[in-house]
């Protein structure tokens, strides 16, 4: 028989766990373009009722870290998060949603050159707005979360050591996510969640580096999490 949603707790939960990611960076220049990919492995924390709660406002507070070594390049990543929302019920099981959020990406990749110890480094603030679904079927939640982030007044960093360290405002841009995610076993005594999803991000430089060509970059990043729920 189906769980009446008045059954599962609709209290903040605390969850974490691990995450990994396959992203691919594409460098875009005025004379080439190249191209990089890169897995990465993390960690998240996050604390909320993004995923529980059944009618009115909920909130999610969430930072995650990643790192990748792969043939002398690396990545190195960090974001925050923090969303707030509106949810209504259509019926005991189906409740759709809309929220706005803000947070903090930084990024750093170094490409593992052999003559130049080079690190380039990305900070972007950026706001977002997203629309929502959840589905409770017994106690278990599905969600499909679809949104934009808008990078605002992000700058990066290009550091050859020992030669030159230049800084560069980036342009503001809009970028898409999705994000599907499954909270298991909500009145048991291990819930679990799990969550695939995809962002984007774009680092276009409102200038030019001295040392390189390159005056853009697109990440395409796929990833999954999983963790504990307590």
């Amino acid at each position: 028989p189906a769980t009446s949603h008045a059954a599962v707790s609709a209290d903040p939960i605390v969850s974490f766990g691990v995450l990994g990611s396959y992203s691919e960076l594409e460098f875009k220049g005025h004379r080439s373009t190249d191209s990089e990919r890169m897995p990465e492995g993390g960690l998240f924390l996050n604390y909320g009722n993004k995923m529980t709660a059944h009618d009115g406002l909920f909130y999610l507070a969430e930072i995650t870290g990643q790192y990748s070594e792969k043939q002398g390049q690396k990545v190195e990543d960090a974001q925050v998060d923090l969303d707030l929302g509106w949810r209504m019920a259509l019926d005991s099981s189906n409740f759709v949603d809309g929220l706005l959020g803000a947070g903090y990406k930084w990024n750093r990749f170094d490409p593992g050159y052999n003559k130049y110890d080079v690190d380039l480094t990305s900070r972007t603030p950026f706001v977002k707005a997203a629309a929502g679904y959840n589905h409770l079927f017994g106690d278990t939640t599905f969600r499909v979360e679809a949104g934009i982030r808008q990078s605002i007044q992000g700058d990066a960093q290009l550091n050859i050591h020992g030669v030159d360290n230049e800084r560069e405002d980036l342009k503001d841009s809009t970028d898409p996510y999705i994000e599907l995610s499954l909270l298991f076993n909500q009145q048991g005594d291990l819930p679990i969640i799990a969550m695939v999803y995809y962002n984007r991000f774009n680092y276009d430089l409102d200038g030019q580096f001295t040392h390189s060509d390159y005056d853009k970059q697109v990440r395409d990043e796929i990833g999954a999490k999983l963790g504990l729920v307590f």
